[in-house]
């Protein structure tokens, strides 16, 4: 996921193209998001941290509220 956000910034650079570079970084976000819950679950089942995996879920929680935040309440 990683290698198709850094081509798909890199192309939509290449082209000036705003719509492709943005969405390199969404697929990048994408691909933080699921790193934190992969690591939150290798956490919990080899460390035995049970807390782990649920912290991870805080970072989507932290990540949807400050999306939320950016729709409803940003000036345009």
């Amino acid at each position: 996921m990683f290698a198709l956000a850094a081509g798909k910034a890199r192309t939509g650079a290449a082209l000036d193209n705003h719509v492709l570079t943005t969405e390199g970084r969404v697929t990048l976000i994408d691909g933080l998001l699921a790193a934190a819950v992969l690591l939150g679950l290798l956490l919990n089942t080899t460390a035995g941290w049970w807390w782990a995996d649920p912290a991870s879920g805080y970072v989507l929680v932290f990540y949807a509220a400050r999306e939320v935040r950016e729709i409803f309440f940003a000036r345009h």
